[in-house]
């Protein structure tokens, strides 16, 4: 009788390495049911450590936006939001002492399961109605109250 194989473990983007999620982001070979919010919060992470915030801001956009196009064949990149993730991860980054990603989403939670809250303050109403390519100006200083 034959044995049946072991299960195996599912992959997700937290077995890549930093270098690894980045280039498989950019070369759009990452598996798109790994293109989750945290994935794209840790791309964001890496970009803004570093890049710093400016340039980060625009590598996250322009690999996510070719990702959206090439991987996962949609049109529904959205600029602000994209802009947004980098911004308001910073922000986070800002307040926390911590230098690991994993602490920083632990430290604050409402990155991982609020987003959508934290990006409707930054911007001051929904952005994420519609995917837009515009551009939408953040409200200046990011007032978050903890």
């Amino acid at each position: 009788m034959k044995e049946a194989p072991l299960p195996i473990a599912m992959n997700t983007y937290e077995n890549l390495d930093e270098n690894d999620l980045v280039n498989q982001i950019e070369n759009c070979t990452l598996s798109p049911e790994l293109f989750t919010h945290e994935a794209q919060l840790r791309l964001s992470w890496i970009l803004i450590n570093k890049y710093g915030l400016e340039i980060a801001t625009l590598k996250n956009c322009k690999l996510k936006e070719q990702f959206y196009i090439n991987a996962l064949n949609s049109q529904k990149f959205n600029l602000p939001l994209t802009k947004a993730y980098t911004e308001i991860l910073h922000f986070f980054m800002q307040k926390s002492a911590t230098k690991d990603f994993d602490k920083l989403l632990r430290e604050f939670p409402r990155l991982k399961y609020n987003f959508k809250e934290l990006v409707k303050t930054h911007y001051g109403h929904d952005i994420l109605k519609e995917h837009r390519k515009e551009e939408i100006r953040p409200l200046g200083t990011i007032l978050f109250t903890f």
